[in-house]
């Protein structure tokens, strides 16, 4: 048999298995990249206790649940000192989920025939056996950049999602975008080497320097036991409480996937089951090179303010097939590998969560691809030692002032983590990332401020310092490679073609000093119609000057039930 096609018939099995099951919970998820995440975490920080069926670390949140989690609010609401504004937040959250709440408070006063019936939705329906939310998805924007004579920078998307419920059984989610832009210099130049539009995938060309893509997302969830809820589709997960992820970010391009989620007690427990694109070349009309990923993810509440996790992945490939043992859901992949003789790229990680004083929290990240104990206390700078960590605090109303929440993180990454001894095992799907952007061999301070001083307008400041070292010759593929210093993560990594055994260390090779500063206003017009006005500016400099690149970039756009899609690396 082959390929994938194993993977969803071990899927259609558990549907026949769900067909038995009695159970109707069930829900769609908000996309990542909205403003759900940080209004949850800020409320979360400031109730003093965790949200409600919800593990913060593993993303993206159930719908239900977070409707859940508002009403935890509601009920603590006369203890906590919850701002205005933090009202408004709440009464969005329950617009925005609104096929979960019996009330007249989501209605809409001025609705237009049979559509906007709801304060959120285009058009919605709610019978006992089906329910759908449908609605547009627009963006334009516009905006230019200095030092460039190509043209206009723009981006213009429009599409359509829709999600529901059938049988109060199966829930579906569905996205569809067209999408034509024409990004700075520093995101073609990417969008070149990697062959993908970062974040996003296959592209053609358009007016010369922009390029035209389609985004597609879809799935179907649902609940095959009273605590085990199962999601099967193409879309994009993240683990991780940070700005950044360093064991499973939302970077690369949407991938299939089968996810199956276990929360009881204290311990929420995921499985992500993932079919990849391995590195290619662009081309011609041709099938892709696959690869697979598996990923555990154990989180436990285990105090009203204390979470942790741990975590492991595998990525691997086979050829027209998919490796079985992987499936088991309860195991050390280490000791599959070992079983399998197997030539796989295997990793381990942990996650903590600290929140305190109602104001701050402290959360931090592991990720171990390898690592040798004995040169490790040694300090040699092993080139073996595969390490990333990650330690951030959120800071929610600032000195006092309301609305007023800060974010503070540090990223580090050692040279040739996420590589393997071949180009296929690495850490990276569709020629991208899947944890960090800029892939390894790098350390990052991020700075964020948000202001929110009323429910429909926020200032959002962001400042990312990198450093990282670069490779001696640009490029993606291992052949445009000269020397091999540990930060492109799609080259092989073995003794004979890294640089150097010992006296590795971070942003070795063409050392770069990165600065990305951002501005953003936004106001919310209606319901999730948003209008943004934002400067960039970006600045990177090297010990060889043809490396140097600087950009400052302004930008205004409308959009309509999407996120802004800012690219920063």
């Amino acid at each position: 048999m082959k390929s994938f096609p194993r993977l969803i018939i071990f899927f259609f099995y558990i549907v026949s298995v769900l067909s038995f099951n009695k159970a109707k919970a069930q829900s769609a998820f908000v996309p990542l990249g909205t403003n759900t995440y940080n209004y949850l975490d800020r409320l979360e920080i400031k109730s003093g206790v965790f949200l409600t069926d919800i593990h913060t670390s593993v993303k993206p949140y159930r719908r239900d649940f977070i409707v859940n989690a508002v009403h935890q609010f509601d009920t603590i609401y006369p203890s906590v000192r919850f701002s205005h504004t933090d009202g408004k937040i709440l009464e969005y959250l329950d617009n925005d989920n609104s096929e979960y709440i019996e009330s007249d408070t989501i209605n809409s006063n001025k609705p237009v025939f049979y559509f906007y019936r709801t304060k959120a939705d285009f058009y919605s329906v709610k019978t006992e056996n089906f329910m759908m939310r449908l609605n547009p998805v627009i963006q334009f924007g516009i905006g230019a950049d200095t030092f460039t004579n190509d043209g206009s920078r723009f981006i213009n998307t429009r599409g359509v999602e829709a999600r529901g419920w059938v049988s109060q059984k199966v829930a579906f989610y569905i996205y569809i975008g067209e999408n034509q832009a024409r990004y700075t210099k520093y995101v073609q130049n990417y969008t070149n080497r990697a062959g993908a539009v970062p974040g996003e995938g296959y592209f053609k060309n358009f007016k010369g320097t922009g390029v035209d893509f389609l985004t597609t997302r879809g799935y179907i969830d649902f609940t095959a036991a009273k605590h085990i809820n199962i999601t099967f589709g193409r879309d994009k997960n993240f683990l991780g409480n940070g700005y950044r992820s360093l064991q499973l970010s939302d970077f690369s391009e949407d991938y299939l996937f089968l996810r199956l989620k276990t929360q009881i007690w204290k311990l929420e427990y995921t499985n992500i089951f993932a079919d990849l694109t391995s590195d290619f070349l662009r081309g011609g009309d041709r099938l892709l090179p696959k690869k697979y990923a598996a990923f555990h993810h154990l989180s436990l509440n285990a105090t009203r303010f204390l979470n942790a996790g741990l975590f492991e992945g595998v990525v691997f490939h086979r050829k027209d097939a998919f490796e079985f043992q992987y499936l088991v859901p309860l195991i050390f992949y280490r000791g599959v590998e070992q079983g399998l003789g197997s030539p796989d790229n295997a990793f381990i990680g942990a996650d903590i969560k600290i929140n305190f004083l109602r104001a701050f929290s402290l959360y931090g990240q592991l990720m171990i691809d390898d690592m040798n104990i004995t040169a490790l206390r040694a300090g040699t700078g092993y080139w073996g030692n595969k390490l990333g960590s990650q330690i951030g605090l959120k800071y929610v109303d600032a000195f006092t002032v309301e609305n007023l929440d800060l974010q503070f993180e540090g990223n580090w990454v050692r040279p040739y983590t996420y590589t393997h001894y071949d180009s296929v095992s690495n850490y990276t799907h569709y020629n991208q990332p899947l944890a960090h952007p800029v892939g390894a061999n790098f350390s990052e301070i991020i700075v964020i401020a948000r202001y929110q001083p009323t429910g429909n307008f926020w200032i959002t400041a962001k400042w990312f310092d990198i450093f990282m070292g670069q490779d001696s010759l640009k490029g993606v593929y291992p052949n445009l490679y000269s020397t091999n210093f540990g930060g492109n993560i799609q080259q092989t990594a073995t003794e004979p073609t890294v640089n150097s055994l010992y006296g590795n260390k971070i942003a070795q090779g063409v050392n770069t000093h990165l600065t990305i500063g951002e501005l953003t206003f936004t106001y919310m017009l209606r319901h999730n119609l948003f209008i943004d006005a934002g400067l960039t500016y970006r600045a990177a400099y090297s010990n060889i000057h043809r490396y140097d690149e600087g950009v400052f970039y302004w930008y205004a756009s409308v959009r309509l039930n999407i996120p802004a899609k800012l690219m920063e690396f």
